[in-house]
């Protein structure tokens, strides 16, 4: 099968678009926190590089920058690390983020030798949470009224996928 999209290394250059995939209305909404200056989103990417984390463009087949995905909180001695990703509003729903999540996880259990990849979303991110189910990801847990957004208090889901049901669909 010919993948949607590929991963490629996250450039200095690449964070103009994140900085605006972030400050996008649905983004903030969805992660439930304000828009963030060109430097504090410069600083988010230099924090997650200083604390190890593995960041990858996604590109789809024309070589546009759709989005950006990462592992995260790397524990190698427990095999874990977290996902995240972000998709350029431009480009959500069209099957490019679920091919770039595949080619993240192979390279977590196959590179990295995890065990676990686990993520947290809201509660109201029904879209997100339909996706990660098509993936394997397991529900282990809510925070109730975890996060604030749009004035109420929503649910923080954690979702975890394990190597050997990752192997097994």
């Amino acid at each position: 099968m010919t993948e949607k999209v590929k991963l490629r290394a996250f450039e200095q250059e690449d964070i103009k678009h994140l900085h605006k995939w972030y400050n996008n209305a649905e983004s903030i909404f969805m992660v439930g926190r304000t828009p963030m200056t060109f430097e504090e989103t410069e600083q988010l990417v230099f924090n997650m590089r200083n604390a190890g984390t593995i960041i990858m463009g996604i590109e789809n087949n024309d070589e546009e920058l759709v989005g950006w995905i990462h592992l995260s909180n790397i524990v190698q001695e427990h095999g874990r690390a977290e996902i995240g990703i972000l998709m350029s509003p431009d480009y959500r729903g069209h099957g490019y983020g679920k091919s770039a999540m595949k080619q993240m996880i192979e390279m977590g259990f196959n590179q990295l030798r995890l065990n676990k990849i686990y993520l947290t979303t809201r509660g109201i991110n029904e879209r997100a949470i339909a996706l990660y189910k098509k993936l394997g990801f397991i529900l282990e847990g809510s925070l109730r009224q975890h996060s604030f957004i749009d004035g109420k208090y929503v649910d923080t889901i954690f979702m975890g996928l394990l190597l050997q049901d990752w192997r097994n669909m």
